[in-house]
């Protein structure tokens, strides 16, 4: 079986990193692994205490085959590291599992991982394998195949990255000339929106790249493959990542079966479209019920106050 490369990032969440880094090696086939593990360098507003403490993190003695430690002197920024490290490696690895310092991963992610790796490697269509997957009412042990992609532990190949970087999908919004059809097709059926994550990029309001490896996913009608039950679990989302708030919107149990039954025909699962359509409608219910809480909240605020100034 293939054991592919990994790559791991992190910048000044060291107990982020050391929990993943764990998780990563009771994967059985991480000892057969090389391991790329990559800290951007400090910005002028980065912890510098923090900072060192996760490349301390990285210097420790993990039980990989190998690992390479790749420390950035100046700072990148989020998005330009993760796109100039991938394409660094991918030009002596011909596929990469990419991980970052918020993930925690399940026994078998490397295997599933793996598996999908090598048995999409010669198609045209199959662009990506996440490791994670929404919460789904599907069999666990199965994979399926949807048109969305998850930037929470995943792969890829060398051919698909190089007309990802040679035809200047990371660098251009290509999706708001589309159709309104198309865009909404890429917007999750208007449930999620991608296309925003590139509009704020290009202002310069977050440093993203997944959105622009969507796009091209998008734009050359890829398929991902996905495991009906995750092999990874988010734990960014506790108010320490970039663009993570504090929610459990994106909480899903860790799979602890193998997944080991994956299709043959490259073709959008149609149970796993409704199961992630449902996913985000009820995704979308949430972020409004807290909206309006909030505003509710406010307007209570409000009435205490005047109750206190009607008083005096």
């Amino acid at each position: 079986m293939v054991n592919a490369p990994i790559v791991c990032f992190g910048f000044d969440r060291p107990h982020h990193l050391e929990n993943m880094l764990t998780s990563l090696e009771m994967n059985s086939e991480s000892s057969k692994s090389d391991v790329y593990i990559c800290i951007d360098g400090p910005s002028e507003k980065t912890d510098i205490s923090l900072h060192e403490q996760t490349k301390n993190v990285a210097k420790k003695n993990w039980r990989f085959k190998s690992t390479t430690l790749i420390f950035r002197e100046n700072n990148l920024d989020c998005r330009t590291n993760i796109i100039t490290t991938i394409s660094e490696l991918f030009e002596s690895h011909e596929e990469l599992i990419i991980l970052e310092d918020d993930l925690e991963l399940g026994k078998n992610f490397l295997k599933f991982m793996n598996d999908s790796l090598e048995k999409y490697k010669d198609s045209n269509n199959v662009w990506h394998v996440n490791g994670y997957a929404y919460p789904q009412l599907n069999f666990k042990k199965r994979a399926s195949i949807g048109r969305y992609i998850s930037p929470w532990g995943w792969a890829t190949w060398k051919d698909k990255w190089d007309i990802f970087v040679k035809k200047d999908y990371d660098k251009t919004n290509m999706i708001s000339q589309l159709s309104d059809e198309e865009r909404n097709k890429f917007n999750v059926e208007k449930l999620y929106d991608w296309e925003n994550i590139i509009i704020k990029n290009e202002i310069g309001e977050i440093s993203a790249w997944d959105a622009y490896w969507y796009q091209a996913v998008f734009l050359n009608d890829g398929y991902s493959i996905y495991p009906n039950k995750s092999h990874i679990k988010n734990k960014g989302f506790d108010g320490t990542g970039m663009h993570c708030s504090n929610n459990d919107d994106w909480k899903t149990p860790l799979n602890s079966s193998q997944t080991n039954h994956f299709p043959n025909n490259i073709s959008e699962t149609k149970l796993f479209r409704f199961n992630t359509l449902l996913f985000y409608r009820y995704y979308n219910f949430k972020r409004y019920l807290r909206f309006h809480k909030s505003k509710i909240e406010s307007f209570e605020n409000f009435r205490n106050f005047l109750r206190k100034k009607l008083s005096i």
